[in-house]
């Protein structure tokens, strides 16, 4: 009986230790390793401010699926490539994700005047940019 006793006390140790002891869960992305976590934090940012950002905006809809779905792709696209390189924490790679999805509108600005511009380039049209 008495050897039963340490065996027990050390069982209920061990199962205490692992309780408190958690661990994120990691995902791969083609072999790359990251907390999921992190990486849910930074698309919601990213997403987020893409989405709020141009939510507002009448013009948006002219261009959504020729310029705001590809730009929106590759702000989403950055902000993981970011969070599998960095591996920040949840509340940082919420900032990056959301600092990336801001830059994206930039990246949407410029295309935009670059699409508004296209047709007066290529000789299309009165040669008149569109205000």
């Amino acid at each position: 009986m008495m050897a039963i006793a340490p065996v027990a006390a050390a069982a209920l140790v061990q199962k205490g230790a692992t309780v408190g002891a958690s661990q994120p869960a990691i995902w791969h992305l083609l072999g790359y390793p990251f907390e999921a976590g992190a990486m849910l934090a930074a698309l919601f940012g990213c997403a987020a401010a893409r989405y709020w950002i141009g939510a507002a905006q009448a013009l948006r809809k002219e261009h959504r699926w020729g310029l705001d779905i590809p730009v929106t792709a590759m702000a989403l696209a950055t902000s993981a490539a970011v969070i599998i390189s960095q591996r920040p924490e949840p509340l940082g790679a919420l900032m990056y994700g959301a600092m990336l999805g801001m830059l994206g509108e930039g990246i949407f600005k410029l295309a935009e005047a670059s699409a508004r511009k296209a047709p007066s380039v290529l000789g299309v049209g009165d040669g008149e940019p569109k205000a």
